[in-house]
């Protein structure tokens, strides 16, 4: 298969094996970028039932978008193979991380827990997996948990390879139902997580032998080593809820794997290991929905110094006195030149100083405006009866009056009306 192109894929290398076909990795040339090719025996592919079951089971997977499931691109066929298009995870598997030894429970939990969000929102749309193992789970480059190959044993159901004598799944993560082949449920899936995490803890599954039959039968019939004699570490809480999702009554197990994870997390030790090795790859990146963010604390704002230096205040006062001298002779000056500035003159002075000359140091002359009689502003009730008569004959001027200038005497009454008072 290695070279091959299969529509728009190049086949690169094999990644993976399994009962019912091989994963190999491809790259796609349309969009540029690595998928996984999973594909279906072709002894399998025979069988008209398994097909379209396999097809059913590929239109609701496509449906599961989850960051901690693998995304299913599409199924193509090609002559006589079958396959899903599926997500390519860089990382490294479960398995490849168990084969250094037990993980603390403080690393092992949170993989679990990422985990169970992806297997939890797969069973609530109706999609069981019932092929966990270390090897169908994988932890990616930034610590996100995928799970993988979902669906190719949920199609298959109980069918079983009648050439080779293998059942469909892995006897070690087996349920006992799954063993007898009985229909099984989301409870199956509890029993398989519960294998995977007594394994994460202690570094062993709880049943393992040479020989399938024997296998099989201590699924249904033994009970598992408790954890904590292979695992000091780990707590009797944390052990307790191991036990229970490992019994081999359905009934008696966690019903559900949100119930399985809220067990977990009610077990889980304090933390406080955030410094040790490998805490880096534990980060939580599940459903982002439950991810609340953290409000930032106000920080306080410091305050502010004001430094004054050395002459600094003698400087900015040479500065302003002069400033302030030159706007205080401004000010001084526009009210002196305001002030010198003369009234303006009514028309009628104003001609009238324009016609006569004026004698130097003389008093001003007093201006009276006859009078029109018929003017209301000139009608004055309280004043006492008045004799209105016509002008004189010009008398001789007297010695006094002849000194005066002519046109200071006829100021004086002018040729208009003149009004006394008897």
């Amino acid at each position: 298969m290695i070279g091959v192109t299969l529509g728009s894929y190049e086949v690169t290398e094999k990644i993976g094996s399994g009962g019912v076909g091989d994963v190999y990795k491809a790259v796609d040339h349309l969009l540029g970028r690595n998928v996984a090719l999973k594909f279906l025996r072709p002894s399998l592919a025979d069988c008209a039932e398994v097909v379209q079951r396999f097809h059913a089971e590929a239109r609701t997977l496509a449906q599961l978008i989850h960051p901690n499931i693998a995304v299913l691109y599409c199924m193509m066929r090609e002559e006589d193979q079958l396959a899903m298009v599926m997500e390519y995870v860089e990382g490294r598997t479960f398995g490849q991380l168990l084969d250094g030894g037990p993980l603390a429970p403080e690393r092992a939990l949170p993989l679990l827990f990422q985990a169970l969000e992806g297997i939890g929102h797969a069973h609530a749309a109706g999609v069981i997996h019932r092929d966990i193992k270390p090897s169908n789970l994988m932890l990616a480059g930034n610590g996100c948990v995928k799970v993988m190959d979902f669906g190719v044993a949920r199609c298959l159901g109980t069918v079983r390879q009648t050439r080779d004598g293998h059942m469909i799944g892995t006897a070690q993560y087996m349920s006992p139902e799954q063993v007898r082949g009985l229909e099984s449920d989301a409870r199956s899936d509890v029993y398989a997580l519960g294998v995977l995490a007594y394994e994460m803890l202690t570094g062993a599954v709880p049943f393992d032998s040479e020989s399938e039959y024997e296998l099989c039968r201590a699924q249904i019939e033994e009970t598992p080593q408790p954890p904590r004699q292979r695992e000091p570490r780990i707590s009797p809480e944390l052990e307790a809820v191991v036990l229970r999702a490992l019994e081999k009554d359905p009934a008696d197990r966690f019903q559900s794997a949100q119930a399985l994870r809220e067990a977990l997390q009610a077990a889980a030790p304090a933390a406080g290991a955030a410094g040790e090795s490998g805490a880096a790859d534990t980060v939580f990146c599940a459903t982002p929905l439950r991810v609340e963010p953290l409000a930032a604390e106000p920080r306080a704002t410091p305050p502010t110094v004001t430094r004054v230096r050395p002459g600094s205040a003698l400087r900015r006062a040479g500065v302003l006195l002069p400033v302030s001298a030159l706007a205080l002779a401004a000010l001084l000056l526009g009210a002196k030149l305001v002030r010198g500035t003369p009234a303006p003159l009514p028309p009628r002075a104003a001609a009238v100083a324009a016609v006569a000359p004026q004698a130097p140091l003389a008093p001003p002359p007093v201006v009276h405006t006859p009078l029109e009689p018929s003017h209301p502003s000139h009608r004055v009730a309280s004043a006492p009866p008045r004799e209105l008569r016509s002008p004189a004959a010009p008398k001789p001027e007297s010695s006094a009056s002849a000194d005066l200038p002519k046109s200071a005497a006829n100021a004086g009454g002018g040729n208009g009306w003149v009004i006394r008072r008897q």
